[in-house]
Parts: C-alpha cells; structure tokens; sequence
C-alpha cells in the first residue's frame, strides 16, 4: 500500500495578535515554500524517523532509482558493514558498489506514472532483494506526495528478517567456535608445558635423594600434589573441549562384549586392592554403533566411581537387552544417592560424600564428563540408588544385528616382553627438540640421570647444527610436536631422516589430542607420549627402541 502524506493544518491565528506580527507573518509567507514543498519535506522526515527506529533491517531511497540517496537504519548499515550509512545520505553505487543496478532495476516499477507512454499503473509495493550475504529479502513501498512518487520505504520481511537473524547467528556461533578451538589447542599445549618440566624435574630430583628418607618422602608428597594438579587440568580440558563442540564422535562397529571384558580386567587389581569383588555378567554376544574410545571413558568413568564410593561388597559390570537395545549397567554395594541428589550428581565439582574436598577421592568432575560424552554418543544414562544400599548407573546404545557385527581379529599373543629386564639406556644417541627451556632442560636431566648421550635444540635452525656434529644418526628423535613459527615436529622428524637417508626411530610429546596429528604420527610410524608425560613411560618407549630398533605407532 502506497505512503501518502495528508496536508499539514497550522493553528488559527489568534485575533489579539499584534498587527506589526501580522504584517511580518504575512511577509514571511510570501516568501515561504509552496504547500506541495512543505508536504514533501515533511513526507520525507517522517519517513526517515520511521526507517531509524524500525527494529528490522530499514532502507530509505530519496528521488529516483537512478540517483537516489539512500538511508540505512542501524541494523541494515550493521549488516552491510556500513555503519556511517544510518547517520548520513549515501548514494546507492556507493552503498552497495556493483549491486546497485539491480536494486535500481527492481525498484523502477514503482515509479511509473500511469501515462500515456507508460500506461501500467504502479504496485502499491514489491518485494525487493538486497545483493547482501546471505540475500535479504525486504517490502519495498512508494511515498507518495500529490500523487507523485518521491521516494521508497523498504523494510525487511519477517521471514526475510528471521533468516537474516539465523545466518547470522549461524556465522556467531561458527566463528566462536572455531576461536575456542584455536584457544582451547593453545591452551593444551601451554598448560600441559609446566606441568611436564615439574614431572620431570621432579624425577630427577627423586633419583637425587634416594636415600635419604625424609627428603624422599618430601618428594612423593609433592609427587601426590601433582598428579591431583594433573588430573584436575585434564578434566577441565576434556570438558572445556566437550563444551566447544570440537569432539567428533568415530561411530563403528563395537563389540560390546570384549570392550566391557576389558574394561573389567583392566579395573579389577584396583577393586581387589580395596577388598572389592568385580564381577562381570556378558550373557552373549553383543555389538553396537558407537565410538570405541569414548564409549569405554563413560564406563571407565562409572567404574571408577563404583571403586571409590563402594567401602564393602563388590562391583559388578552387566549387560542386558531392553527394548531392542543394550543396556550397559554398573551395579556397586556403596554409600548411595539420596532421590533429590540424583540429578545434581552430573554437575560439576559435585561430590555427596567428600565435603573437605580431598583431591585424593575425586574431583567431582567424573560424571559431568560422562553426561557430555552421553549426549555426544546419543547414549542416554540413567542412575537408581538407595542411600546405604547402593547405585546402579547405566548407559544405553543402540543394538546391531549378527551380520552387521565386525569380523572378529584373532586374538593377540601375549606378548613375551612382558617380564623382560629393564634395557640399559647408557650411550644411547638420543636428538632431543623442545622450544620451552624449562621442558627441555627437565628431559635432559632425565635423560643425563639414564646414561643417555643426547644433543638438544629448540627450533629447526639449532637442530640442524646439533645433529652436524654427529658421526651417524641418532639414536631416536625425541621432540616436542609444536615448535616455534610454522614448523612442528613431523618438520623436525623428515628433515632428519632426509639427512642421514634412513627412518630413525622418532617419539613426539604432545599435549594436544586432534586426531589429524595422530594420524601423521601413524603415517610416519612414531610413537606418541601425551603431555604431561611420567619419565617412566618415556623410558619403556626408550627401551623398546633399543631392543627392537623401532617405535610401535600408537
């Protein structure tokens, strides 16, 4: 519907007004603008008070399509990236270089004035596509004076405004994320890198004071108090990664069976340490759609808790169909959860029966990661539990049929190395790469208080002049995965086994776990050590590459 303004009506002029006032008004209007000037003027003041204070995307054009000067309210200037455009006139090829003409094109409809050589009468409005990203869609309508179309108002439809209001959130939530990636990788390796010089300082200092029991005990108190400071930044670094969205779920084929007879041997010395029995009941095969290594940090998590909380009596791990689906259950004979508790449990640094906040029974960040990991999975969980009694928490995944099962691998030898002797290090050639100082010199004490022969570098330059020196190759690369500028220690790796022509053995400490590094690591058959690393784990990796001259890819 066309904008049309209704002429202005001044108050009468009052009959006491003095005559000198009267002769001066009526001068003044001898000279003043026609009516059809005052309507115009006016028509285009309400107009633009309207498009600034519109709350969706508002245009004004002033004139003709071809030279129109154009006003934005604040919300379209925001979304053109032309925030002047709302406090000034712009010229529309300035406001919207190259997409003008169509915008002009689509406009010219509305100025057709019914004549002779133009004889379509205009639309009361159009619909009016603005060249933004993505496209907004706006209802365009003339403003009429006398009949005359002196300009055009055009306001975002809603569903225009709607999309308009959803890619742009789309784009918000999409850049935050990826910001958070970016910190969250950062903030990995940068956290893990003081903790990693304290472990390794720490061994040293260990190796330093055998002997003396008092300094020793000093030692293993600190030992304590760090690994709760260890655990306490792996947790809020998994959930902080759970939170931002930057964990993919590997959905395959899982026999549930074996994963869960796993898990329970693997958590069994620790139930028998306390006088707990674990039992487990796999009453057939089973297979699900999920992803392995998440799946098994649910019921490792459910298992640890059981552990913990459960004085006497034992654990016991089952599996059950129901309603077409499996249904993993982790029963304990522990304290229990009161009804009103059941929910708050999942929250983080909740814990029912730890009030001092002893790091040593948990950090209450257990099931706060196994809830993400849940909703990641489209696994639901579900707890029941009588205070005195006991809990039983269990986690459901969907069920696959026999034929869609994968093919069972043979199963593994046992290994022969298991209660092999240490392997002596001493004289072992060992190319050592960090660019944090304080790491660095941590590795080297470690690796000096071993018996090892190592150069050290921290950045490409410094490793091509430690590794000069040498009459062969080293023994192994042992390096940092990201070093200064553009380079990361999949560079250091190549380049050295490029020089000396032959594939060294190479082991890369990392405190980040993005899936694309793991892979290079395969693809070059490295070996990976997470951040921060126990000596003894570097020292088994160590030993493996002088009995067997190579690293088990991880």
């Amino acid at each position: 519907m066309a904008i049309s303004l209704q002429p202005i009506h001044e108050p009468p002029i009052s009959r006491d007004t003095d005559a000198r006032d009267t002769d001066a008004m009526h001068r003044t209007s001898a000279t003043s603008s026609s009516p059809t000037d005052l309507r115009y003027r006016e028509c285009l003041e309400n107009a633009r008070r309207v498009c600034a204070a519109a709350t969706v995307p508002t245009m004004l054009v002033v004139g003709g399509p071809e030279m129109a000067a154009v006003r934005c309210n604040e919300a379209l200037a925001s979304l053109l990236n032309r925030p002047r455009a709302a406090a000034r006139d712009e010229s529309g090829p300035g406001l919207l270089p190259g997409g003008w003409t169509a915008v002009a094109d689509a406009l010219r409809p509305l100025y057709r004035d019914g004549t002779a050589d133009n004889p379509a009468s205009p639309p009361d409005s159009l619909r009016l596509t603005l060249p933004s990203d993505p496209p907004l869609s706006l209802r365009a309508t003339p403003l009429l004076v006398d009949g005359r179309v002196v300009g055009v108002l055009a306001t975002a439809t809603l569903d225009g405004a709607i999309a308009q209001m959803a890619e742009t959130m789309r784009a918000e939530v999409a850049r935050t994320t990826a910001a958070r990636s970016r910190f969250l990788a950062s903030a990995s390796h940068d956290l893990r890198q003081p903790f990693q010089a304290m472990r390794l300082f720490l061994d040293a200092l260990t190796n330093q004071v055998e002997g003396n029991a008092r300094a020793s005990r000093t030692a293993g108190m600190l030992a304590n108090a760090m690994t709760a400071g260890e655990q306490l930044l792996n947790a809020l670094l998994d959930i902080s990664t759970l939170d931002a969205g930057t964990v993919e779920a590997d959905m395959q084929a899982v026999p549930l069976d074996a994963l869960l007879q796993s898990l329970a041997d693997e958590f069994r010395p620790q139930a028998e340490e306390k006088g707990l029995r674990l039992r487990v009941h796999l009453p057939c095969r089973a297979v699900t759609r999920s992803d392995p290594v998440l799946l098994g940090r649910i019921v490792r998590n459910l298992l640890a808790n059981a552990i913990r909380y459960t004085q006497r009596g034992g654990i016991m791990l089952g599996l059950r169909k129901r309603d077409g689906r499996w249904r993993i259950e982790v029963w304990d004979t522990g304290f229990g959860i009161p009804q009103d508790k059941l929910d708050v449990i999942f929250d983080e640094f909740h814990q029912l029966t730890n009030p001092a906040r002893d790091p040593t029974r948990g950090l209450g960040l257990g099931l706060a990661i196994v809830r993400r990991l849940s909703a990641l999975l489209h696994a639901p969980i579900d707890v029941q539990s009588r205070s005195g009694r006991g809990s039983v928490f269990a986690v459901t995944v969907e069920r696959l049929e026999a034929e869609e099962a994968p093919v069972e691998a043979p199963a593994a030898l046992p290994s022969t190395d298991q209660g092999a002797a240490a392997v002596p290090l001493d004289g072992m050639r060992i190319l050592v790469v960090d660019d944090d100082s304080m790491v660095l010199s941590g590795l080297l004490l470690t690796l000096e208080s071993w018996g090892c022969a190592f150069v050290s570098a921290s950045n490409m330059r410094e490793v091509f002049a430690a590794v000069d020196g040498l009459e062969g190759p080293p023994d192994a690369i042992l390096t940092d995965l990201r070093l200064p500028g553009k380079v990361s220690g999949f560079d250091v790796i190549d380049r050295v086994r490029k020089l000396f022509k032959t594939e060294i053995p190479a082991v890369v400490l990392t405190g980040e776990t993005a899936p694309e590094s793991l892979l290079e690591g395969q693809r070059r058959g490295c070996a990976f050590l997470h951040k921060p690393l126990h000596p003894g784990d570097l020292r088994r990796v160590l030993e493996e590459v002088r009995r067997d001259g190579k690293t088990a890819a991880c």
